[in-house]
């Protein structure tokens, strides 16, 4: 796992105060592409108009 955040985010070192800050600070607007990417697909496909 430290592999992968290390590529993703840079800056992030495990297990410190600073590493913590700035992994929560990266996370933050990956996480916003993510549910911009996945909630725009949804609304694609089941439409505006229909019951969920």
């Amino acid at each position: 796992m430290y592999e992968v955040k290390s590529g993703l985010l840079p800056g992030f070192v495990w297990l410190t105060p600073v590493g913590f800050i700035i992994g929560l600070a990266e996370s933050f607007p990956f996480g916003w592409c993510a549910a911009l990417i996945f909630g725009g697909l949804y609304n694609a496909f089941v439409g505006p108009g229909s019951e969920a």
